[in-house]
């Protein structure tokens, strides 16, 4: 079952994420806000969190920093800004849902940030490459955790068609 992620949930979407990004994860406190935010979703299966993720409506096509402040209000855009699978068919599903806020708030296109060279970029790459997106450009220094970069990741864009 899909649904909206609830505080209560915290915990296992922790969880859930050590294990799909190789031992790392958002502070709970960064995810609180992000669920009160809304647009987080989970898939539940046996009371047990299999699937997140959260996503944010931006104006201009740029990447964010993984630990940020929740962005609030539309844009023209959604940006994927965290998921997190025990399983790469559930990514699908998940994608599903931000695709529905994007036709029904009229978004240009969704933009998904990923790198190359960990298990969970593979999954990434491996669906957004099958499903419409194309590398928008490279990005040269992100960062994954305050004052910490990444050299290997890059934005897609999946353009919105009506």
């Amino acid at each position: 079952m899909i649904r909206e992620a609830k505080l209560s949930d915290l915990k296992q979407i922790i969880e859930l994420e050590k294990e799909y990004y190789e031992g790392y994860f958002i502070s709970e406190e960064v995810l609180a806000k992000w669920i009160e935010n809304g647009n987080f979703f989970v898939i539940e299966e046996n009371s047990k969190i299999v699937g997140s993720i959260y996503f944010e409506f931006l104006n201009e096509i740029k990447d964010l920093p993984w630990y940020h402040e929740p962005i609030t209000g539309l844009g023209k855009y959604i940006y994927i800004s965290e998921i997190a699978v025990d399983s790469k068919d559930r990514v699908p599903i998940l994608f599903n849902q931000v695709l529905k806020a994007a036709k029904e708030n009229n978004c240009e296109a969704i933009i998904w940030l990923t790198g190359e060279k960990s298990n969970h970029d593979r999954i990434e790459q491996e669906f957004i490459k099958t499903n419409g997106f194309k590398m928008f450009k490279p990005v040269e220094n992100w960062e994954y955790a305050p004052g910490q970069f990444i050299h290997d990741h890059s934005l897609w864009l999946k353009k919105i068609k009506y």
